[in-house]
């Protein structure tokens, strides 16, 4: 063998020598590279699910305050009707109508006079 023979051997065993590094590297390497896709995967789906999760969240909220919106109003205006009614019987009372009074006591709340008997008519046809 001449000594340009001898130099390509070498020259193919050096290159041999090197590709088997590099083939041992590599998984090396791309062990890195898939773990950093792997959480960056996973990164996208927990910030995807957590988006998701928030956007469920204040849409129930939204309803939740509508509905509670409306129960306050419905309370206000039962608070205002209590309130006229109140008015009116401390009108009522500071005007002296007894005999509206006495009325009102027998007709709408059911009292009665002392030794009074009240006979009430039950229609059984109904």
């Amino acid at each position: 063998m001449t000594t340009k023979d001898i130099e390509i051997e070498k020259n193919a065993e050096q290159t041999d020598a090197q590709n088997e590094q590099t083939e041992q590297q590599e998984p090396e390497e791309l062990a890195p590279k898939k773990k950093r896709k792997l959480a960056r995967r996973l990164f996208v789906i927990i910030a995807v699910c957590f988006s998701v999760y928030m956007g469920i969240t204040i849409i129930y909220d939204k309803a939740e305050i509508a509905r509670l919106r409306s129960e306050t109003s419905e309370i206000s205006k039962q608070i205002d009707e209590e309130k006229a009614q109140n008015d009116e019987y401390s009108r009522m009372l500071d005007s002296g109508e007894k005999e509206y009074m006495k009325k009102i006591a027998i007709d709408k709340l059911g009292y009665a006079y002392p030794e009074e008997r009240r006979f009430y008519i039950v229609n059984q046809n109904k």
